[in-house]
C-alpha cells in the first residue's frame, strides 16, 4: 500500500497488469523518480476497489486482463463521479484503429503501446508545476475610509445613495476616488427608498451612506422597511469621535447619546458600532455577508470619525459565506404526489418567488401539473397574469377570480415565498387552511405557522423548493394531466368618471401602462392608487412590479424609481403615487433630475388623503376632511423636471412621444375622480377575533359591480 502524498507534490500512479516483466519495469522507473509514488496491481477489480483510498493521478491499465478488461475499467472510472477525473491510460501490444476508438469513447487519455515508457507518460499527461505562487506583498496601512470602500468595490457595490455630513465626511471623501457612483439625494429617507429599490431590482447589497444624529434617524423608516420586505441594504452612518461620546456634543448617536444602534438593532440583522479601527474590515464584511445570506435584509454600521480617519491594514481575506437548504428527496416526492393527486390545488407566489430562476421554475412545475396559481400583491409578476393558468393576485386589491377559485374550495395548497400576512390572505382567509395540505415554503424559519396550521412547513428558498418539484413531478406520473385547466384573470369593471375634469383611477393605469414599452418596471406607493395598480396593471415580466408592502410607508415610489432606473438604465422607469406620497418625498424628483434619470412620475391627484379617508368613513360612517392642496405640475417644474397635467380619458395619448423621448424626468399629474372606488375587504374587520365586531356605522351601500373575466 504506497503512503498518502496528497500534501507532498508526488506524482501517485497505479498500474494494473498481470505482466510480469511490466511491472518489474515499471518498479525501476519509480526507483529512478523520487516524486513518482507508485503502486501495482494484477488485476482491474482489485484496483477499482482501491482506488477510492490510494486516490492516484493516473491509472494505467492493461487492455487485456482476466475477469475485466482494461476498457470497461476505464469506463467505470470515468463514469464515478468520485473518480472522474483521474486520467486513464490503456496499454497494449495489439492496438488498430478500432481498439484506439474504444479507448477514447471509455474516457481514455492516452492509449500507448507496450512496453509503457513510464517517464514518457507522465510527460505526457503531467507536464512540469507552474513556478511557486509569490505571496502578494500586504500593503501598506490606509486612511479606514478608503478600506471601507474598497472592500465596498470588490464586493460588487457600484453605486451609494446618501446625503454627507460632518461625521460621515471621510466615507465620502474616499468615495471621490472610487468607481463607484455616489447618488447624493435630497433626503436620507429617499436615499434608504432608492436603496431598497436598487436591491429589488437586483438582488444586490445597496449602500446608504449618512450622518449621525438626524441623518441616521431620518433613515429609520426606509431601514425599518427594508426590514419588513428583505431587502439587503447597508446603512453606514457617520458618528462623533470615540473620546466626545457621552460628553453631549452635537448628534451623539454612541450607547451614551441617542443609541442608534440600540434602536436599530429591532429593525436591523445586524446593528454594530466598530469599536476600533482594526476591527472595521471584519465588521464591515461581517455586515455584507449577514445582509446577503438566507432570507436577505438590512444591516447597519455605526462608524465614529476617529476610525475612519485612523490608519488601517486591510487584510487579505478569502472564502465566503453561504447559507444553502436540502430538502430531502421523500418530502419533494411527496409534495409532489400531493399536488399531482389533488383535485381542486392552488399555488399562492409570493416576492420570494422573484428572481434566482424561481418564476420560470414556477411557471415550469404549474404546467406540468396544470395547477391555477394566484400571487400576492407583492409577488404580483412572479406568474404571468397573461397565462391561462393565472388567477391574478389574492389579497388587497387583489382579483375576484382569485377569491373565487379559492371560496369553491381547495384540497391542496402550495404557498411559496409569502409570509401569509393579512394583505397577502385577503384577510386570512380560513379557506386557505386546505381540506388536504396546506404546504407553507419560505427561506425564514419565522414565518411559518404565524397565522396558518401548515401540514408540511418547509424552510427553503424558492427556487430551490420549485427545481425539485419540476425534477420530479414527470417521474411521479401524469394523473395532473387529466386535470381541467382553471385560469383567467376577471377584474372589476367599473364606470369612468362622469365629471369634465377628472379621470377614473382605472382608466389611467390602464391608459399608462399602454403609452409605456410592455417591459416598464412600475414602482408602486401606499395608497388608493396601490389598489388599482394590483387590480388593473397587467404584469407579465417577474420584475415588472415593485411595491413595498411590509410597512406600507408613504412616498417610498419615487425613490424606488430612482434605484430600480440605476439598475436597468436600459429599461423604461415608472412611479405611481398619490399627491400625499408625493408631498411626502417630491424633492427627490430634483435628485433624479440631477443624475439626468428617465423616470416617469404618476401622480394620482384626488386633492386628499383618499384611502384614510374612505377607510375613516366606512369604519365610523362620516368622512373626515384631510386636504392635500397640491399644484404637482408646478411643483415638479420648479424642481427641474418636465412636468403635465391630464384630467381626462385618452388625454394621455397626445404626451406619449413625450414620455418615450424626454431624456430626463417627467412628471404626469393625474386628476383623479375619488368617487369611482373599487368594491374593497375591510382588512381591519377581518382582524378581529371571531366573535367580536367593531362599532361600525354602516354607510349606504355601494353601486353594484360588475366583474369581467379576462379568459386566455
Amino acid at each position: 500500500m504506497s503512503r498518502d502524498c496528497s500534501t507532498c507534490g508526488r506524482r501517485r500512479v497505479l498500474i494494473v497488469d498481470d505482466d510480469a516483466l511490466q511491472l518489474r519495469a515499471a518498479w525501476r522507473a519509480a526507483r529512478r523518480d523520487p516524486d513518482l509514488d507508485l503502486s501495482v496491481a494484477t488485476n482491474a477489480i482489485d484496483a477499482l476497489l482501491s482506488i477510492g483510498t490510494q486516490k492516484p493521478d493516473i491509472v494505467v491499465l492493461d487492455l487485456f486482463m482476466p475477469g475485466l478488461d482494461g476498457i470497461e475499467a476505464c469506463r467505470r472510472i470515468k463514469e464515478n463521479n468520485e473518480t472522474k477525473d483521474i486520467k486513464v491510460v490503456l496499454a497494449s501490444a495489439m492496438f488498430d484503429d478500432d481498439l484506439i476508438a474504444a479507448a477514447r469513447d471509455a474516457g481514455a487519455s492516452l492509449a500507448v503501446d507496450k512496453p509503457v515508457d513510464l517517464a514518457e507518460v507522465l510527460a505526457t499527461l503531467q507536464p512540469p508545476a507552474p513556478p511557486p505562487v509569490v505571496p502578494e506583498p500586504v500593503a501598506p496601512p490606509s486612511r479606514g475610509a478608503d478600506v471601507l470602500v474598497q472592500m465596498l468595490a470588490e464586493a460588487g457595490v457600484d453605486v451609494v445613495f446618501g446625503l454627507p455630513g460632518g461625521a460621515i465626511s471621510p466615507v465620502h471623501d474616499a468615495l471621490m476616488d472610487s468607481s463607484i457612483r455616489v447618488i447624493t439625494t435630497r433626503h436620507e429617507s429617499g436615499a434608504m427608498f432608492a436603496a431598497a429599490g436598487y436591491a429589488h431590482a437586483t438582488g444586490k447589497l445597496a449602500v446608504v451612506a449618512v450622518t449621525s444624529g438626524p441623518g441616521a434617524l431620518n433613515a429609520m423608516t426606509g431601514l425599518a422597511s427594508a426590514w419588513c420586505d428583505g431587502l439587503p441594504v447597508l446603512l453606514l452612518v457617520g458618528e462623533v469621535p470615540r473620546a466626545a461620546h457621552g460628553k453631549g456634543v452635537l448628534q451623539d448617536g454612541s450607547a451614551h447619546g441617542l443609541q442608534l444602534v440600540e434602536m436599530a438593532r429591532h429593525v436591523t440583522k445586524l446593528a454594530a458600532e466598530v469599536p476600533r479601527a482594526s476591527a472595521l474590515p471584519h465588521l464591515l464584511r461581517r455586515a455584507i455577508a449577514t445582509a446577503l445570506s438566507g432570507k436577505k435584509g438590512p444591516v447597519m454600521l455605526t462608524l465614529p470619525i476617529d476610525v475612519t480617519t485612523a490608519q488601517v491594514a486591510a487584510p487579505r481575506v478569502g472564502g465566503a459565506v453561504t447559507v444553502g437548504q436540502t430538502i430531502t428527496p421523500d418530502i419533494l416526492d411527496e409534495l409532489a404526489v400531493l399536488l399531482r393527486d389533488a383535485q381542486r390545488p392552488l399555488i399562492l407566489a409570493g416576492s420570494g418567488v422573484r428572481g434566482g430562476g424561481a418564476p420560470e421554475r414556477l411557471r415550469a412545475v404549474a404546467e406540468r401539473l396544470r395547477c391555477p396559481v394566484a400571487t400576492t400583491p407583492k409577488g404580483k409578476g412572479v406568474f404571468p397574469e397573461n397565462h391561462a393558468l393565472a388567477l391574478g393576485v389574492l389579497g388587497m386589491g387583489g382579483h375576484q377570480s382569485a377569491r373565487d377559485y379559492l371560496n369553491s374550495g381547495v384540497d391542496v395548497v402550495l404557498a411559496i415565498g409569502t409570509s401569509l400576512g393579512d394583505m397577502a390572505t385577503d384577510g386570512f382567509a380560513r379557506e386557505l387552511q386546505a381540506s388536504r395540505a396546506l404546504i407553507h415554503v419560505d427561506i425564514d424559519a419565522r414565518q411559518i405557522g404565524k397565522s396558518y396550521e401548515p401540514t408540511h412547513a418547509i424552510v427553503a428558498s424558492a427556487a430551490e423548493l420549485l427545481g425539485g418539484l419540476a425534477e420530479r413531478i414527470d417521474e411521479v406520473g401524469p394523473s395532473a394531466l387529466l386535470r381541467e385547466v382553471i385560469g383567467g384573470v376577471e377584474r372589476q369593471v367599473l364606470t369612468s368618471s362622469e365629471k369634465l375634469d377628472r379621470i377614473a383611477s382605472h382608466d389611467a393605469i390602464r391608459e399608462i401602462q399602454a403609452s409605456l414599452p410592455s417591459d416598464t418596471i412600475f414602482t408602486i406607493d401606499s395608497g388608493t392608487h396601490f389598489l388599482f395598480a394590483v387590480q388593473y396593471l397587467e404584469t407579465v415580466h417577474p420584475d415588472s412590479f415593485i411595491v413595498m408592502t411590509g410597512l406600507g410607508s408613504m412616498g417610498q415610489s419615487i425613490g424606488a424609481a430612482i434605484g430600480a432606473q440605476l439598475a436597468n438604465p436600459g429599461r423604461s422607469v415608472a412611479a405611481i403615487c398619490g399627491d400625499g406620497c408625493f408631498a411626502m418625498n417630491a424633492f427627490e424628483i430634483a435628485t433624479a433630475v440631477a443624475e439626468g434619470l428617465p423616470l416617469r412620475v404618476f401622480v394620482f391627484n384626488d386633492g386628499r388623503l383618499g384611502m384614510v379617508e374612505h377607510g375613516h368613513a366606512h369604519v365610523y360612517g362620516r368622512r373626515p376632511d384631510y386636504p392635500t392642496a397640491l399644484d404637482v405640475v408646478t411643483l415638479a417644474k420648479g424642481l427641474g423636471a418636465t412636468a403635465v397635467r391630464i384630467d381626462g380619458t385618452r388625454q394621455l395619448d397626445q404626451h406619449v412621444e413625450l414620455l418615450r423621448t424626454t431624456p430626463g424626468p417627467v412628471v404626469i399629474e393625474v386628476m383623479i375622480d375619488h368617487a369611482v372606488v373599487m368594491a374593497s375587504k375591510d382588512r381591519v374587520a377581518a382582524m378581529q377575533p371571531k366573535g367580536e365586531q367593531l362599532p361600525v356605522v354602516v354607510p349606504p351601500a355601494p353601486e353594484p359591480v360588475r366583474h369581467l373575466r379576462l379568459v386566455n
